[in-house]
């Protein structure tokens, strides 16, 4: 990894870090203000979004980023997952904390399980070392880990890389190299332990170019290509078109298989969910961008 590719990192990490340490989440605050706030903010700093502020709340594990005139507002007990992404020049730093209005175990065993996790992610280690150790960490707390939801690299302009990190015990051997770069991210319940789609779906992604008819489509299809970069996207970023013909396009696209829809994601028990994730460089001495 070059000096300039490090540096992307390593600030778009930074920004993160100092956007969560300045975040206060209190009852009675709107979502929709708390994501138009990160999302500035990430620009405001020198970044751009690699995805829509994930605002997810309790039993909603993730995906869920406000629509346009969103009314949701936190409530006092609400555990409020805010996972951020941000890239600079396509090099992408992916955070993610849990608030909750008292004092809770269950943000307790997910940050303790990524701190755990990021300290041994050195060349040589493998996937099922890093899982084993984000499952013992959130077990000895007395939650389940979330088993369908994992950990992910991370490239240019690449959100989900192919190698993943499960939540859970594996024998996913692949072995840490040196500047690999991954986002490890714990979830924990007092639920089922897996989480399942729901049909809202208020994220999307560029797949493939398609030819449409409708000019609804074709914008937000150039729009997702040009302007997000294939990164995911969502209507709020989308202005000018009416909500009835922005969900007319979605649906055209996804039928086309031109865009991939990501849909939100709700614990199978409706236990509550916590996360905490960290951005990380393989190193002999692992580099936490986000920490």
């Amino acid at each position: 990894m070059d000096a300039k590719i490090f540096e992307n990192y390593t600030k778009a990490g930074k920004i993160l870090k100092d956007i969560y340490a300045a975040l206060r989440i209190k009852p009675g605050d709107k979502i929709i203000d708390i994501a138009d706030t990160v999302e500035n903010e990430i620009i405001r700093k020198g970044a751009m979004p690699a995805f829509p502020a994930n605002i997810s709340i309790n039993d909603i594990a993730a995906h869920y980023t406000p629509i346009p005139n969103d009314e949701t507002v936190v409530k006092d007990g609400d555990f409020v997952k805010v996972d951020l992404g941000a890239h600079i020049d396509g090099y992408i730093a992916d955070g993610a904390v849990t608030f909750n209005s008292e004092k809770s175990d269950m943000i307790t065993a997910v940050t303790d399980a990524v701190n755990a996790a990021v300290k041994i992610m050195k060349p040589g280690k493998k996937v099922s070392d890093v899982s084993e150790v984000i499952e013992s960490e959130i077990e000895s707390k007395g939650f389940r880990a979330v088993n369908n939801l994992t950990g992910h690299s991370l490239d240019k302009f690449t959100f989900h890389g192919p190698v993943t990190i499960p939540n859970i015990r594996n024998k996913i051997n692949y072995e840490f190299k040196v500047d690999d770069v991954f986002a490890v991210e714990p979830f924990a319940t007092d639920g089922a332990g897996t989480v399942k789609d729901s049909e809202r779906v208020y994220i999307f992604s560029y797949l493939k170019d398609h030819n449409t008819r409708l000019p609804e489509s074709r914008q937000v299809l150039n729009l997702a290509k040009k302007d997000f970069l294939s990164l995911p996207f969502c209507e709020r970023w989308i202005k000018g078109i009416t909500p009835i013909k922005f969900d007319l396009a979605v649906k055209q696209l996804v039928a086309a298989g031109a865009i991939q829809p990501h849909a939100v994601l709700r614990e199978a028990g409706h236990g509550k969910v916590a996360q905490a994730e960290h951005t990380v460089i393989v190193r002999d001495k692992p580099v936490v961008t986000t920490a």
